[in-house]
């Protein structure tokens, strides 16, 4: 055994541990020369020198019931990465993982970044803004070079970009696939901080990867890479009501066909249930996307063929809404509690869009009669946040915004739009691009100026509405696209249509 006055002059005689130096010696605890370049403690010794962090994150007090991730990593991870790492994997993760399971984030991404370091510091780019956004309530906030965490997040995805400009020309069979991940995290990303141009066109050049090679053996012969193609087909679906989308090949085939042959099938699970639930709205939620950019004459000119669709989306859904009933009749109380959460969400889906599809060929005002249901689907919503104990900031599945969405901006009465604003509020997070602060803020814009053009009902007053105001001004105003929203320009020639 060592004795102490051993131990005590070796303590004295080691150097201490760097702070400043260079990415290698910072994760191997030791003392950096900090050498121009280089440092020469690194290449001394024939170890590869990662070169300095221009930025590093503030000391701050470690993250609640995260065990150390260093012993389950094979490269070196200083302080900073491992700190993101953790956050990535203990709460991002559990966040796109929280109403139903998905190998994508449960292990393809956590094997890639194990194996691929461009998708290890894009993971780290990601963590550092979505623990950022969460600290900021979900607020779209730009870029800003002023946090810290940015200023990291811009560092790591800089290294990410370089990896894979240096394998740019390769035959490497595994750059495909790194780099739809790298696209993928690099959307979600720029989603989070409200730079939705810049997203749109990482989405796009993950997409044409995608129909590129649509079809081939290469693409579709792994259930990793399925995982991977099923988060970019479900964003490509939702960028339908920004007027991007759909774009994939596969979801243009989907859109064209008829909505299904034959009866829809009964469940035997959960998965196959959101799996049917998918499928329909990816055909119903580009032809609701259009229904909105119809003048009312092309609509009155082709009511016989938008009619008949409309009763044929409608009577599907309620197919599916028979077949999920039946099956939580028998299977409901057997199921885990996050299993029912997912059941509770496909119903909560079901109802939001077969009231959007009632709708959205209505250009007027919404008919009184259709008040009952609005307020029918507001106090499911009501009720499942209530039973929500933890409520995830971040995934890629469906949710709650988009009915919300529907009754905020749709209800004639403007206390259930209110109410509808308030659970908006109540949950600040994304679901894959939509961000219920600029939902709300939206709703709230619009409510302020039915509000103002029709008097009955100025007694009604939002205390949050001229700060969420000049948020939604200030949103669309650093999102080149926004102006051309078909969501936003929906409303813009509602308003038109009733007051002009």
């Amino acid at each position: 055994m060592m004795q102490t006055g051993t131990i005590s002059k070796l303590r004295q005689t080691r150097g201490k541990r760097s702070k400043t130096g260079c990415r290698t010696c910072r994760a191997r605890h030791v003392k950096c020369d900090e050498a121009p370049g280089a440092c020469k403690n690194c290449t001394s010794t024939g170890r590869s020198c990662e070169g300095y962090d221009m930025h590093r994150l503030p000391d701050t007090k470690p993250f609640k019931y995260l065990p150390d991730v260093a012993s389950h990593m094979h490269r070196a991870m200083n302080a900073d990465e491992r700190r993101c790492f953790s956050y990535f994997r203990y709460h991002t993760i559990s966040d796109f993982v929280a109403f139903f399971d998905w190998q994508l984030w449960q292990r393809l991404v956590l094997q890639m970044v194990h194996a691929e370091p461009a998708v290890y510091h894009a993971v780290n780019m990601l963590a550092a803004i979505h623990e950022d956004s969460v600290d900021n309530d979900m607020r779209l906030t730009g870029l800003s070079l002023g946090r810290p965490r940015h200023r990291f997040a811009l560092e790591q995805s800089a290294r990410s970009l370089a990896l894979l400009n240096k394998r740019h020309c390769s035959h490497d069979p595994e750059l495909q696939q790194v780099t739809l991940m790298c696209c993928l995290l690099f959307t979600l990303s720029e989603f989070l901080l409200g730079q939705y141009s810049r997203a749109f066109l990482h989405l796009q050049s993950g997409i044409r990867i995608l129909n590129e090679t649509h079809g081939q053996r290469s693409v579709v012969c792994s259930s990793r890479n399925r995982d991977l193609i099923e988060a970019f087909r479900r964003l490509d679906i939702m960028g339908s009501h920004y007027g991007i989308g759909p774009l994939m090949t596969s979801n243009k085939e989907l859109a064209g066909q008829e909505l299904w042959q034959g009866d829809l099938p009964m469940f035997n699970n959960l998965e196959e249930a959101l799996q049917v639930l998918r499928r329909l709205m990816a055909i119903e939620v580009p032809w609701v996307t259009k229904c909105w950019a119809l003048t009312d004459a092309e609509i009155e000119a082709r009511s016989d063929q938008l009619d008949q669709k409309q009763q044929e989306i409608l009577s599907r859904f309620a197919e599916f809404a028979l077949n999920l009933e039946t099956f939580c009749q028998y299977s409901y109380d057997t199921l885990s509690f996050k299993e029912q959460r997912g059941a509770d969400l496909l119903r909560l889906q079901h109802l939001s869009q077969s009231l959007t599809v009632k709708i959205c060929l209505t250009h007027g005002p919404v008919p009184d009669a259709l008040t009952p249901e609005f307020e029918s689907l507001l106090a499911a919503h009501e009720a499942f946040i209530t039973k929500l104990p933890e409520r995830p900031t971040i995934f890629l599945d469906i949710g709650i915004i988009s009915g919300l969405y529907c009754v905020s901006n749709r209800c004639p009465d403007y206390r259930v739009r209110f109410r509808a604003i308030k659970a908006l509020q109540s949950w600040p997070h994304f679901q894959g691009m939509m961000n219920s602060n600029l939902v709300s803020a939206i709703a709230i814009v619009r409510m302020q100026s039915d509000l103002h053009t029709n008097s009955q009902n100025a007694h009604l007053r939002l205390e949050t509405q001229q700060e969420l105001a000049r948020f939604l001004f200030a949103t669309l105003t650093s999102t080149q696209q926004a102006v051309e929203w078909p969501s936003l320009r929906y409303g813009k020639a509602l308003q038109g249509r009733q007051y002009g």
